[in-house]
């Protein structure tokens, strides 16, 4: 797929909500790139100006990148999904990469995430490796695999329970690896794809899950791969994210909402397999507050995943509207 009104180049769009002082660290690990965009986008959701001060007196504007464009948005247009629609229609080159505005890029990533592209027809998202994220998997995954909610722990697989493994269980590595998914904090699309797929706006708010869905029907247009020499570390900023209540009811209505509309040939042997899988995952979860640390944290996740999933319990007729719930909230 190809659009010739789109120039070769990289496109870096950000999307930020309320976090100047992250997204003047990203703007700051871009002026160490090797490869500098040919275009930066920033479209904020913010209530005040300070994430517009911080980039109208960054030296990436005016020193670095020739083609900056900050973007305020309000009301409907609010929300990660939304703000990376406006930003597709502005975008002029034909890669685009998004990043969290918690994210900072190491030396090289925006180089090999595009020679991936360049490189290989076939891949349409390439995503970068999350340095800090790398883990070995915890026992709640071993449990999950023991009991059958996954049938193994490769990293970057969705499976037909509507579980989905980590990128953090791949170990580094300087070898590009094919998954069904890539994380929405960094990942560079072809736009022309990413324009056909749109991000789905039904994803309200913080839209946890809204990276998983669309990778699930971007991928009908080719590869999606991590590559591992592009690294970057995610340092997740909690401003502007939801409460633990409202994340678990948010991660229980997502997950049903993409098992039911992105799954292929979904039969009833899939639906019963997701509803164990949510069993399960209550299961582990009460199992773990019985260990250490956050309890209320946990005990919170656990009520609002639990209201989540039963809300999408089996039922007949109604349309699907992932984090319905939470639409009316704010990103």
């Amino acid at each position: 797929m190809t659009d010739p009104t789109l120039r070769p180049g990289v496109t870096v769009v950000v999307c930020t909500f309320e976090r100047s002082a992250s997204l003047t660290r990203f703007l700051d690990s871009l002026t160490t790139q090797d490869r500098i965009p040919d275009c930066l986008i920033i479209v904020d959701a913010s209530s005040d100006d300070r994430s517009e001060r911080a980039l109208m007196s960054h030296p990436v504007r005016e020193r670095l990148v020739a083609d900056v464009r900050y973007v305020r948005v309000t009301g409907a247009l609010r929300g990660l999904p939304r703000q990376r629609n406006v930003a597709l229609e502005q975008v002029p080159t034909d890669l685009v990469a998004f990043f969290d505005d918690d994210v900072v890029l190491l030396p090289g990533c925006l180089r090999e995430m595009e020679c991936v592209h360049r490189a290989d027809a076939t891949a349409v998202g390439v995503g970068a490796l999350i340095q800090n994220e790398i883990v070995r998997p915890a026992l709640r995954w071993r449990l999950r695999l023991l009991l059958g909610v996954v049938p193994h722990l490769r990293p970057g697989r969705y499976f037909r329970s509507g579980v989905s493994t980590p990128w953090g269980f791949l170990a580094a590595t300087d070898e590009v690896v094919e998954g069904d998914w890539l994380s929405g904090c960094a990942a560079m699309w072809r736009t022309a794809v990413a324009r056909e797929t749109g991000y789905n706006p039904a994803f309200a708010g913080y839209a946890n899950g809204e990276d998983l869905e669309f990778s699930l029907r971007a991928r009908r247009g080719g590869r999606l791969v991590v590559a591992g020499r592009a690294r970057a570390l995610h340092l997740h900023d909690a401003a502007g994210r939801p409460d633990a209540y409202r994340l678990g009811v948010m991660t229980g209505q997502n997950s049903h909402a993409i098992h039911r509309t992105c799954l292929p040939r979904r039969s009833w042997k899939d639906r019963a397999w997701f509803w164990y899988a949510a069993l399960v995952n209550v299961a582990i979860g009460v199992a773990e507050l019985a260990g250490r640390g956050d309890r209320t944290t946990r005990l919170q996740y656990l009520s609002g995943y639990a209201r989540g999933v039963l809300e999408r319990a089996p039922r007949t007729g109604g349309s699907v509207r992932p984090g319905s719930v939470l639409a009316d909230r704010g990103p």
